[in-house]
């Protein structure tokens, strides 16, 4: 999968996947984030993940989604892409570290 197509008025618009740097939650409603716009989506995150098994982008907090090729660097508490501190929760942080190449 190369690009995820979203629901914006009454046309589906592509946003290639290399373009995504994270999804946060916002009540009911998902952004999504690239570096260029910002997206608001009619679906919460927990939908977004039973519907969408995309292998780089991995939950790191309940509130939070990050493209694994866009974080910049990251401490045991936060991932930083861009300007951008998203928080990484303890029930995330194994999953997240065992995706990560460190040396």
């Amino acid at each position: 999968m190369e690009a995820v197509y979203i629901r914006i008025e009454k046309k589906h618009l592509k946003i290639p996947l290399d373009e995504i740097l994270y999804l946060e939650a916002a009540g009911s409603y998902l952004k999504l984030i690239t570096a260029k716009e910002e997206f608001s989506l009619s679906q919460n995150l927990s939908h977004f993940v039973r519907k969408n098994e995309i292998p780089i982008l991995i939950r790191v907090h309940r509130s939070y989604i990050i493209n694994l090729n866009k974080i910049d660097s990251f401490d045991k508490e936060s991932v930083y892409i861009k300007k951008n501190k998203i928080p990484i929760s303890g029930g995330y942080r194994e999953e997240f570290l065992s995706r990560i190449h460190c040396l």
